[in-house]
This record gives C-alpha cells, sequence and structure tokens, in this order.
C-alpha cells in the first residue's frame, strides 16, 4: 500500500476512535484549574438570604461573610447577620480542619457570650435555615479533597435547567463532614458544578442548585445559589453581591475569643 493511502487510513481511524472519557477525578481537577474554584485564600461578600417553607416566604436576613481556605489546611467561616433587628449583630463561626470534624459556634446579643454548638445540633436549622451558607461552603470544601480523601466516581450524564453534564460522585474517607456521599453535576461545557446533592446513606438530605456564577478576580463564583433541605420541603434562596477575594484576612478574625467584639 503506498505510504501516502496508509497515512490518509491513519488519520481516519484516529479521527473516527472516540476521545477517551474523563475520569471523575480528571473531571473536578479541571473543573479547578479552569474555572478558580478553590484557588483563593480568603474571600469577602454580602448576601441576602430567602427562606421559604412550603414555597411561601418566612424570612429575610441580609448578612455579610468573610471566608478563609486552605486547600491543606482550614476552612473558616465568618457570618454576621445585619438584618432584621431581632437578629442584628448575631455572629456564627463555622471552623473545618483538613480531615477532622467541624466545630460552629454562636454569639447573640442575649446570650453576650460564644456558645459551641453541639454536634447533635449542627444539622439543625438556626433562625429558619438562614445558616445554610454552611451546606453552600461544600461546594468549595469537598473539591479540595485528593483521591487519598474521597473516591471521586463518574456515574454518567445528566442534563439540568438545559445543560448537559457530567456527574461525579464523591465518596469521603474522612470524618471532616457527617454525610456519606455527595454527588456534583459539573457542565460538559464550562465545567462548573450546578448542583450538589448530599446524602445520608441512600437519601438525598439537601440540595444546593446554582443559577448563576459570576467570575470575579478569575474566580468563579455562585451569586444565585439555592440550598433545600429535600425532606422537610424548606430551602434558602441565597443572593450575593459585591464579592472580593484575597483581601489579606487576618487569622485573628476567626477566633472564638473575637465573637461579638465587632458589635
Amino acid at each position: 500500500m503506498p505510504a501516502a493511502r496508509v497515512l490518509l487510513v491513519c488519520v481516519v481511524v484516529l479521527l473516527a476512535a472516540p476521545a477517551s472519557a474523563l475520569t471523575g477525578r480528571e473531571i473536578v481537577d479541571t473543573a479547578q484549574q479552569k474555572n478558580g474554584l478553590t484557588s483563593w485564600k480568603d474571600r469577602r461578600l454580602s448576601a441576602t438570604m430567602q427562606s421559604y417553607e412550603d414555597d411561601s416566604l418566612a424570612r429575610t436576613r441580609e448578612v455579610e461573610i468573610v471566608e478563609q481556605t486552605d486547600p491543606r489546611g482550614e476552612h473558616r467561616t465568618l457570618m454576621t447577620f445585619i438584618s432584621p433587628h431581632d437578629v442584628q449583630g448575631t455572629e456564627f463561626l463555622h471552623l473545618s480542619p483538613r480531615g477532622e470534624k467541624d466545630t460552629q459556634w454562636l454569639w447573640t446579643k442575649e446570650m453576650r457570650r460564644a456558645r459551641r454548638i453541639a454536634e447533635a445540633q449542627q444539622d439543625e436549622n438556626f433562625f429558619g435555615s438562614d445558616l445554610s451558607y454552611r451546606d453552600l461552603e461544600l461546594l468549595v470544601r469537598i473539591q479540595q479533597w485528593t483521591e487519598g480523601e474521597a473516591t471521586a466516581t463518574l456515574e454518567g450524564e445528566d442534563t439540568i435547567d438545559g445543560k448537559t453534564c457530567n456527574v461525579v460522585v464523591l465518596q469521603p474517607k474522612n470524618p471532616e463532614f457527617p454525610w456519606s456521599r455527595y454527588k456534583l453535576w459539573f457542565g460538559k461545557d464550562d465545567f462548573l458544578p450546578w448542583r450538589l446533592d448530599i446524602y445520608d446513606e441512600d437519601k438525598v438530605q439537601k440540595r444546593v442548585t446554582v443559577a448563576r456564577y459570576q467570575t470575579v478576580d478569575g474566580h468563579a463564583t455562585p451569586v444565585d445559589a439555592t440550598i433545600a433541605n429535600v425532606g422537610e420541603n424548606t430551602k434558602t434562596v441565597m443572593t450575593s453581591r459585591d464579592v472580593e477575594y484575597d483581601t489579606d484576612v487576618g487569622d485573628d478574625l476567626f477566633t472564638v475569643s473575637a465573637l461579638g467584639q465587632r458589635s
């Protein structure tokens, strides 16, 4: 066979061969590299949290949120309630050490001291479901897990709001969070996580869906998201604004002793 024909046959075979599919781990890693989802050190934002019960608006809260994240260390979140008046000044501190169980602290004007939230209470809804930002953190935190900390399995494809997505299941090997597994829907075109289902055994307990991302300083940021308690038929819609990254937030902001000092 002439060399030119051999070359042509090889090209046709290569073009006809399907591209090898990405693994679950490769999808997660590509999402980080492409969108800067977890490459920041700290983040500040303001948010409106609208809580619904049976699709009826039950309450609205305004909050300010500051976060620190270390891919190999601790994730810290401080929420300060701005309004309405009955919760103004309340502070919620969430400390999530790498590979260990997290701790939560609450400071209110009535108590005038920080109270550690017992582990058995951590998944209750304080102020309705207004501390659901802890679930939104998971979009960052679980994607920082390595293969040694969680298996990442590609389950196939699905369509969310018209977007074709790769579905990846993360199965943790550490006690950092109490849930048994996490299922993520990554857009095939943009590699953005558009949905997160949080499981206890085989039952979905919570669902995070993102309606819109905004890119700020190279970091894809969920600015319109809904966190739903599936079994209880309640949800919180979060709208974020004034997002800033890497503003050199000090470590001392995330200490228990600092709670209430800014009020």
